[in-house]
């Protein structure tokens, strides 16, 4: 079959046409069906790029969870001593990087991970499927490439949170808690008010993670326009990729510390249940200090700058790979 097919047939065009069951399709109609879209008209899916979703959440968890281990302890304020009275994030981040692998060693950097591996890949999926259905969707208006870029960072946000705010919770309970403290006991805990406690914070975590991914993807594509690679129009290589990655990312997380702050205390029930992501943070700030609301800030930008290198480097080469 392979011998008799044109090139640009994807696998679903080559099985028909090898079962017999219906006529070869049209050139057009290969083309079309190389991408392998799910859903239609406004919004399409491609499985290429949830495949490079999944792959890009995959090698940033293995190499970036211990960070986001010390961020939450260190929002939360469940960390040592040391590390709440330090000077300044950069010292609080090794302070407490000190305490939990001297109190629990490598294992407790990478509390949650499990749970990681089995959710992250497809939140990941959808977050980057979304981003690259939400830009086709505006390819056509008259928005500019700068505003369609934020919508669509905007919009991707808020489909994956849907999976990510209950792997949110888990997670950070888990990373908070007690060493000993599993999957099942944190999703106890945390659906002692019903199964709704599993998206505790949703709304508080699109007011975090929406405008970090609006302003990234932003700034991402802006800064490939600048270096030369349209988005989209051209291929990007690593060497466009990581730098824009790093920038983009290291700005977005700075921006939006302070809302991360409050929201990692919402979801685990650190703060009363009646209060918002304002109130939180007013909360903070008043018994606290402001210091409290940036003492995550260099655990923080430690893992989501490198963390936005790797995913969107490691997204787009395996989504060009399957293309």
């Amino acid at each position: 079959v392979a011998s008799r097919v044109p090139d640009g047939w994807g696998p679903l065009a080559v099985f028909r046409c090898a079962r017999g069951r219906v006529p070869p399709l049209s050139s057009r109609e290969a083309a079309a069906d190389e991408k392998l879209a799910l859903g239609t008209g406004f919004m399409e899916y491609r499985y290429q790029e949830l495949v490079g979703g999944m792959a890009a959440g995959l090698v940033q968890d293995a190499l970036l969870h211990p960070l986001d281990v010390l961020r939450a302890r260190l929002d939360t304020g469940v960390s040592s001593a040391t590390a709440r009275s330090a000077a300044n994030p950069a010292t609080a981040l090794w302070c407490e990087a000190q305490s939990v692998a001297a109190v629990d060693g490598m294992r407790g950097l990478y509390r949650g991970y499990t749970l990681c591996l089995a959710a992250s890949a497809p939140a990941n999926a959808l977050y980057f499927g979304s981003f690259k259905a939400s830009q086709r969707a505006l390819g056509d208006t008259s928005v500019p490439a700068a505003g369609r870029d934020f919508i669509a960072g905007l919009s991707a946000e808020c489909a994956a949170s849907l999976l990510w705010t209950p792997l949110d919770v888990l997670k950070q309970r888990m990373q908070v808690g007690p060493t000993d403290l599993g999957t099942l006991g944190a999703a106890r805990d945390a659906c002692r008010v019903g199964v709704v406690g599993l998206w505790r914070g949703y709304f508080a975590g699109l007011a975090v993670w929406g405008p970090f991914s609006a302003s990234y993807f932003a700034m991402y594509e802006g800064l490939r326009r600048a270096m030369g690679s349209g988005d989209g129009a051209t291929e990007a290589s690593a060497r466009q990729s990581i730098p824009a990655g790093l920038g983009a990312g290291a700005a977005a997380a700075l921006l939006t510390q302070p809302l991360d702050c409050a929201k990692t205390r919402i979801q685990v029930g650190a703060v009363p249940r009646n209060l918002g992501l304002l109130s939180v943070m007013r909360r903070v700030y008043v018994q606290e200090g402001v210091e409290s609301l940036w003492r995550g800030g260099a655990a923080r930008t430690l893992w989501l700058t490198p963390g936005c290198a790797i995913t969107i480097t490691v997204f787009e080469a395996v989504e060009r790979l399957l293309r």
